[in-house]
């Protein structure tokens, strides 16, 4: 495992979406009970709202492999498609740092219309927080992984879906979870009896922060990208894509002209958000005593890394919809999934 991690501190922005959101619906507010069981099992074959153990984790707790962390329990929906038999592909569903909304929900309805399993995790409320917009720091991208990890060791327990096709899908700070959820370091730290999920897709994650050394899990993963998107920004992740294809994995990288951050949302809106800080221009190669700053190649010392910040990042974001490229986004999900997952 690279040890970094135990001797600086990085501070690792993984942007969201400042968005005005409709109300869920009644069908997943009559769920949202918080005297519900906790459950370790999913082998009776339940749906709906389902409560699990997992763990509030920070940087240090990731430190040269040890244990550490805050026990919490964290909620999710679980929703079954209906009218399909045998053991059916899943995808567990991550939102980004405006905090789960009926976006996830509206994918959920459009995955279990292709006859997945759809698990809506919600990462945010459980812990006491609505958004990180402000504080990326309130929720780790450690915490969220741990959530997914442990979501995907519980629907394997589940009699109706397949163990070995589930899929993770996250936006923007979800984007970055659900890159980084492929990488083995992390696989082997956090994922529970060693399970992997079947593939990984991003939309609009920050790929500022890669691997010196490319080691993954193996499994397909798809990046859905806005080609305007002056927040989080779209180029590191496509030359992330090279790297691991020329590495020997299977990626892609799917860029929409004229989308910006949060492409993919419902209705028709550009907003200026002068309070966003952008890590679009932060990229740079993690190794164990520093970072190399991907533009030129110079090493640095991590004592130096948030003068780098500094200078990478700005204030100031967009963020908005795009109607052709979300019904793009929607159609190369399903192509990607079907061809995945075998569905």
């Amino acid at each position: 495992m690279v040890k970094f991690f135990a001797r600086h501190r990085i501070s690792i922005i993984a942007l969201g979406v400042v968005l005005s959101v409709a109300a869920i619906g009644a069908w997943r507010a009559e769920t949202r009970l918080s005297s519900d069981p906790l459950v370790t099992s999913l082998r009776d074959g339940t749906a709906g709202r389902v409560r699990f153990a997992s763990t509030t984790l920070g940087l240090s707790d990731i430190q040269d492999g040890a244990t550490g962390g805050t026990p919490v329990t964290i909620s999710g929906d679980l929703i079954l498609p209906e009218g399909r038999s045998g053991l059916l592909p899943a995808a567990i569903l991550l939102h980004g740092s405006d905090g789960l909304s009926d976006h996830q929900y509206r994918y959920a309805e459009s995955l279990a219309e292709w006859g997945l399993a759809v698990f809506v995790l919600d990462s945010f409320e459980p812990r006491g927080v609505k958004s990180t917009i402000g504080d990326q720091d309130a929720v780790s991208p450690y915490s969220m992984l741990t959530d997914a990890y442990t979501a995907l060791a519980l629907l394997a327990t589940h009699p109706g879906i397949d163990p070995e096709r589930i899929a993770l899908i996250g936006w923007s700070k979800g984007g970055l979870v659900a890159d980084w959820a492929s990488r083995q370091r992390l696989h082997e730290r956090l994922a529970q009896q060693g399970r992997r999920f079947a593939a990984h897709v991003a939309f609009y994650p920050w790929c500022g922060e890669q691997d010196f050394e490319i080691a993954l899990t193996g499994a397909p993963m798809l990046y859905l990208l806005g080609q305007e998107d002056d927040w989080s920004g779209s180029q590191a992740c496509a030359d992330y894509v090279e790297r691991i294809t020329k590495s020997g994995y299977e990626a892609r990288s799917i860029v929409y002209e004229n989308a910006a951050h949060g492409f993919d949302y419902k209705g028709r809106f550009r907003d200026y958000l002068p309070r966003a800080v952008s890590w679009k221009d932060c990229a740079y190669f993690a190794r164990e005593k520093g970072f190399v700053i991907a533009s030129t190649g110079q090493f640095k010392d991590w004592s130096n890394f948030q003068n780098y910040v500094s200078r990478c990042t700005t204030k100031g974001a967009h963020v908005g919809s795009n109607v052709d490229a979300r019904n793009r986004a929607l159609a190369d999900l399903q192509n990607f999934l079907a061809r995945v997952l075998g569905n």
